[in-house]
């Protein structure tokens, strides 16, 4: 109960329109001077999304990314790429692909060349696939979440 009352506090110190814009106070708990002092740091610009000034809402927040979650590591077009890429960071592929290229040198061929890049393309395409599967999961649990409706308590 008491952060409730925290937040509405809070809700309402920002939504106040005084003439002390651009002043700050210290917390109670806080020693402080008999005047408010003067911030040095940078502003922080605070627009109504609706309103008078919502082109320049629209203006200033095409500069920011925004709240949705998002933890998949692939797209469409980084998939094959990125996917290969992290394969090949295991020893086991990278011995299976020594040896597939080795026996492509014609001194060294113990036997079909086909049939020796078998096991790599097997375990490369089922990594693949549950990669895939996995990211596809992540997706649409990113979607869920992304457009759970919420409520704002604020004032």
């Amino acid at each position: 109960m008491e952060r409730f009352q925290w937040v509405r506090h809070r809700c309402r110190q920002l939504l106040a329109i005084d003439s002390e814009r651009g002043w700050y106070s210290p917390p109670d708990g806080l020693p402080s001077k008999s005047s408010p002092q003067k911030v040095s740091a940078r502003r922080r610009t605070v627009l109504a999304r609706h309103g008078p000034h919502q082109e320049e809402y629209e203006a200033m927040s095409k500069k920011y990314k925004g709240n949705s979650i998002c933890t998949t590591k692939y797209s469409l077009l980084t998939f094959i790429p990125m996917n290969l890429f992290q394969q090949f960071h295991r020893a086991a592929n990278l011995y299976f692909l020594f040896l597939a290229l080795l026996n492509w040198v014609p001194v060294v061929e113990a036997f079909e060349k086909e049939i020796t890049m078998i096991p790599l393309l097997v375990v490369l395409t089922v990594i693949g696939i549950k990669d895939a599967l996995e990211d596809y999961r992540r997706y649409l649990f990113d979607k869920k979440v992304n457009n759970n409706l919420v409520r704002v308590f604020c004032g």
